[in-house]
């Protein structure tokens, strides 16, 4: 699986750059992952969206951390094998990614008053500056890790995955040691599910950026995995059954999470089911790929990082909207509404700002002198 050395970014791909025909079907999914996401905020406008169907949404985020292992593997593991990038220049693609459009809605949020100045500007500090270098999920309180843009705590996880990832490819360049490193961590995972009391839960092992790292680590297994492929004897219809089952898989875990503790939801119970869809969807044979690969599903997965950090914010202010303005509207409408406006300020955020703003964080080029 030949990168021809171009850079993928994380959520979202340069539109200077075709996303590779491997990556087209896991880009529309990363789409239809964030609108679980989106899906499991719909109780903040009604009651009536406050069931496990929907509210089981939150897997999503787990997708985006083993998908990230993936995708920062696809497009560089090799490349740091070779020596054809650098850690500054991993690291400037990184942030140019991601920051931009964070303290973009980190200052909506400020401005617009999410969080409160109600305890001083000494407290409101203490919250807005853990934000803005995006170490609020390391406090084990909501009170933090959601305060301002509460979405943005998994860019927390994400920035610890960059930071990491260096020191990863060369450590886990065989794939036995990955293996270990994953098997390994899982088991302390689910040992220390096994005796974290409930109300910890969240803090400890869905929030922390530590606790996720094994979600990461799956992903880049997953690579290794996919990268050795070479079975090609399957044909079009075999392929397309392996995709239906590895869906099948994913829908039953997923309708059968009620009956399982939270804490473990949170992630390794999804391990399995996320790990077959994205190592099945990568090798692209069936008809599910194919139609995965249509444009609009592929723009819609280009445009999922600002949908995914707008959403909860609009849906924030139309309650706040509804409140004052003391007006009704059907949720099912309010929803809809809702749905279209992020599509539509995701695709503008993408196209006038995200696009222009990486540009310009790249050609800054602020950690020349690391090597």
């Amino acid at each position: 699986m030949g990168k021809r050395g171009c850079e993928v970014p994380l959520f979202v791909f340069n539109h200077l750059y075709t996303p590779l025909p491997m990556i087209r079907p896991l880009t529309s999914l990363r789409l239809l992952f964030a609108l679980m996401v989106f899906a499991s905020h719909c109780n903040i406008i009604s009651d009536r969206f406050d069931i496990p169907l929907l509210t089981e949404g939150y897997v999503g985020v787990s997708f985006f951390f083993v998908l990230s292992g993936f995708i920062i593997a696809y497009s560089y593991d090799e490349r740091f094998a070779s020596g054809s990038v650098t850690k500054r220049e991993f690291w400037t693609a990184r942030v140019a990614r991601i920051y931009p459009l964070h303290l973009l809605m980190l200052m909506v949020a400020a401005s617009l008053g999410t969080y409160s100045l109600s305890n001083g500007l000494g407290q409101w500090l203490a919250h807005f500056i853990p934000n803005a270098v995006l170490c609020q999920a390391y406090v084990p309180s909501a009170d933090y890790y959601f305060s301002f843009n509460s979405p943005s705590w998994s860019l927390c996880c994400e920035q610890l995955f960059y930071l990491a990832f260096p020191l990863l490819a060369s450590l886990f360049r065989r794939p036995r040691h990955l293996t270990i490193a994953f098997i390994l961590s899982a088991i302390a995972v689910v040992v220390g599910m096994h005796f974290t009391p409930e109300p910890w839960a969240k803090d400890v092992w869905y929030v922390n950026p530590i606790a996720r790292f094994p979600d990461f680590l799956l992903g880049m297994w997953i690579y290794q995995l996919a990268s050795r492929e070479q079975n090609t004897s399957l044909t079009r219809s075999q392929a397309t059954w392996q995709e239906c089952g590895a869906v099948t898989l994913f829908v039953l875990f997923y309708t059968l999470s009620v009956h399982v503790p939270q804490v473990y939801r949170y992630s390794c119970y999804y391990w399995l089911p996320i790990a077959l869809v994205i190592y099945i969807f990568s090798l692209q044979r069936g008809w599910l790929s194919q139609f995965l690969s249509c444009r609009l599903l592929v723009w819609g997965g280009e445009v999922s990082f600002g949908f995914y950090l707008i959403h909860h914010m609009l849906f924030r202010l139309y309650v706040e909207a509804q409140h004052h303005l003391q007006f009704s509207l059907s949720p099912y409408i309010a929803i809809l509404a809702l749905l279209l406006l992020t599509l539509l300020l995701s695709g503008v955020s993408y196209r006038y700002f995200e696009q222009p703003a990486n540009k310009f964080v790249k050609r800054l080029d602020f950690l020349r002198d690391i090597k």
